[in-house]
């Protein structure tokens, strides 16, 4: 390992790169079709979700649908719903299943979230911050209060010499406007800074599309057929790109 970094800063997304939620994405996933048909295996529900995202990777949102998100990532989820149930050989009795299973996904994530920091993250947070490799963080929110909050409420206060959220810029990920008012807080070209996050359209699509270094934090192994990308299993391995 080179003692000079690659690159001048590393930006992070923050909700399940840096803190991770509980249910996964994959437990949600997994209940759904587990709901449909309960000899559906864990495994099996991995790959169908990986032969999905290997197509799912491939659409890409309009100028329209960066000004308005939500809708575009309903239809995403829904034509994953779609692509799994292609895969299995699966289509329920339901007007507009795919939009329902999208729902039914939504309600079991989304409900009684927990959040924390795996010791292993927080030890690699502690290991950049020895380096004095600028850190930043981008995320999508919806009270610019809330982040700095969190990161005090964490006993992260100074990790992170520059807090990028949603609600302040009025702009969420993946439009460009957002990554664009971190490269200038942090007085940097985009190809200065490696990206790191766990959202393909987010945290790889978006940041690329301004010039950034994006790696993709996939540790459950979704996004492994996505053709092209960067992709680490562990958050420590983006040591990998930081450094010869």
């Amino acid at each position: 390992m080179s003692q000079k970094p690659n690159f001048k800063a590393i930006c992070f997304d923050w909700g399940n790169t840096i803190e991770i939620g509980k249910p996964l994405i994959l437990d949600s996933i997994c209940h759904l079709w587990k709901h449909i048909d309960k000899s559906i295996s864990s495994d099996e529900v991995l790959a169908a979700a990986q032969d999905a995202w290997h197509e799912l990777a491939k659409i890409k949102p309009s100028r329209k649908d960066l000004n308005e998100m939500s809708e575009f990532r309903q239809m995403i989820y829904a034509r994953q719903a779609e692509l799994m149930g292609n895969y299995f050989g699966i289509e329920p009795d339901l007007p507009d299943w795919p939009w329902v299973a999208n729902v039914y996904f939504n309600e079991h994530y989304f409900s009684n979230r927990s959040w924390s920091i795996p010791n292993s993250h927080a030890k690699l947070l502690r290991k950049l911050r020895a380096t004095n490799l600028p850190m930043a963080v981008i995320a999508n929110n919806q009270d610019p209060a809330e982040l700095p909050q969190l990161i005090s409420d964490l006993g992260l206060t100074g990790f992170f010499e520059h807090e990028i959220a949603s609600s302040t810029f009025g702009f969420t990920k993946p439009h460009p406007k957002i990554y664009l008012a971190a490269l200038d807080s942090m007085d940097l070209r985009a190809d200065e800074v490696l990206y790191i996050g766990d959202d393909f359209h987010n945290d790889y699509w978006g940041p690329e599309q301004v010039g950034m270094f994006s790696v993709l934090f996939d540790p459950q192994k979704i996004h492994s057929k996505v053709e092209g990308i960067r992709r680490i299993e562990k958050l420590e391995n983006l040591f990998d790109y930081l450094y010869d």
